[in-house]
């Protein structure tokens, strides 16, 4: 075959790949991979798909391949870093957005990518450079705008401020932009107090994302209902005994932005802890180990066996991480639905609720935009409230079957008394008192949340009761709380 020809067949792999048919995609590199196996462009190109599915070794495999093929070949060693990234090896991440930058200085994405991890690193001076250089390469870049807005406090209607204001009356700029440019500006009027104007700004930015989300509350409703319905404390009662019964997994959990990171921040600063983020592992057991299709009604069926070997499998996947402290946290937030099987896994689990006010924690959520992942719940008001009594009922539930398990940290007792909450913290772990963690803002571990920039501060009370100063602009979300207005 001619080479016109292999090029004909490449580009319809990459006009499928751009469609986001990626099932048409691989094989369309694989066939033009097979007659020309030092196309590059098509091997990185399949590894860029391998990734999007989260196939990470076969990823990595194609990825290193290009790169053997072509060692300045800086889409490869982009995307290389994105899959670093992806399995939480932020160092490798960083190295390799560096590679592809010296490679590609113009490469605003690359630029932008960089100064994302190195934020989540707590390198913020450096992360505020790469930003303004992303926007200096990319002036309409909005996610680069917004992201800016995040990590510094405005005292002034300055001229960040007023790219963001022009970028978004531009009749040019996209919807999407738009929505990024919101989330930024609500920040920034914040900061400034101007909290009506802020509220604007919010209210538009989650009006643009909500509309390109399908996702239905309801359906969050019925699957409480089945959890609380299939977990019944007759099924505790009669749960044979774990094989890991001195197992003592470090569970930190509850609402989004309920603070969930700052608890693992100062768990993590502690010798004896090394903070896993918001790991999978433990959905990853539990599916690998039973008919995820028929849960929760099916838990009831489950035999000691194969708890056994969700058990065994999530304590094997953490001894992989880090640097093999006495414990690894697991700050996965939404894993209160799962509190049930943590009890069954591992009855002495060391299981954190974040408890925070409502209203506080509802307007977090509401302020900021999350990832492809989600929450999705969080774009619109009545939702955010209906989801959260949802949250509610659930712990509530929990508390009432499984009674001493669960731990609740006040997120306002935390704030306003930091060395007994920590203390108390500390004692609640089953863990020695250590200075480290009162000075946890100093940590230099990785966090790749909403409040990357917020740990790396002493903590503040400001955050408190800020929901009183948006007053009327949250009466939808007090309606569907069940607050008087």
């Amino acid at each position: 075959m001619s080479s016109s020809q292999v090029s004909q067949l490449l580009d319809t792999a990459i006009q499928a790949h751009r469609r986001g048919d990626i099932k048409a995609a691989i094989p369309e590199y694989q066939r033009v991979i097979s007659l020309a196996p030092t196309n590059s462009v098509a091997i990185q190109l399949l590894g860029a798909c391998y990734l999007q599915l989260n196939r990470f070794a076969l990823a990595r495999e194609s990825f290193d391949a290009a790169i053997k093929l072509d060692e300045n070949y800086g889409d490869a060693f982009h995307n290389l870093a994105r899959l670093d990234e992806a399995e939480h090896d932020l160092d490798a991440a960083e190295k390799n957005y560096r590679r592809a930058h010296a490679l590609m200085p113009s490469n605003a994405d690359t630029v932008f990518s960089l100064a994302n991890v190195l934020k989540a690193k707590g390198t913020l001076a450096e992360s505020e450079q790469l930003y303004r250089k992303t926007i200096e390469l990319s002036p309409s870049y909005a996610p680069a705008h917004r992201q800016l807005a995040r990590l510094i406090d405005h005292l002034s209607v300055d001229d960040d401020i007023q790219a963001m204001e022009a970028l978004i009356t531009a009749p040019s700029t996209p919807s999407n932009a738009k929505m990024h440019l919101a989330f930024g500006l609500g920040k920034c009027f914040e900061d400034l107090g101007l909290f009506e104007r802020a509220m604007t700004y919010f209210n538009s930015a989650n009006r643009l994302m909500r509309d390109q989300l399908r996702f239905d509350i309801n359906q969050w409703d019925k699957e409480v209902d089945h959890i609380i319905a299939s977990f019944t404390p007759e099924l505790f009662a009669q749960a044979a005994e774990s094989p890991n019964t001195k197992a003592e997994p470090l569970f930190i959990l509850g609402m989004p932005r309920s603070g969930t990171s700052l608890v693992e921040q100062i768990l993590a600063s502690h010798s004896k802890v090394y903070g896993g983020g918001e790991l999978q592992n433990l959905n990853i057991a539990i599916m690998a180990n039973m008919d995820v299709r028929g849960y929760p009604q099916n838990i009831s069926k489950l035999d000691p066996q194969q708890l056994a070997l969700m058990a065994t499998q999530y304590l094997d996947s953490l001894s992989n991480i880090g640097e093999k402290p006495a414990v690894v946290s697991d700050k996965k937030p939404d894993n209160f639905k799962l509190i049930g099987m943590i009890k069954l896994m591992f009855p002495r689990a060391r299981v954190i609720h974040c408890c925070r006010d409502p209203l506080d924690t509802c307007l977090s959520l509401f302020k900021n935009h999350f990832s492809e992942r989600g929450p999705f719940y969080s774009y619109n008001q009545r939702e955010l409230g209906q989801y959260y009594l949802g949250y509610q009922r659930l712990m509530r539930h929990w508390q009432s079957v499984l009674p001493g398990f669960v731990y609740d940290v006040s997120y306002e007792r935390l704030v306003q008394d930091p060395a007994a909450g920590i203390r108390g913290l500390l004692e609640l772990c089953r863990l020695d008192f250590e200075p480290a963690c009162l000075d946890f803002h100093e940590s230099k571990r990785s966090v790749q949340t909403a409040s990357a920039v917020q740990v790396r501060k002493p903590i503040y009370s400001k955050s408190v009761l800020l929901s009183q100063k948006y007053g009327a602009d949250l009466d939808a979300l007090k309606i569907a709380l069940g607050y008087s207005i």
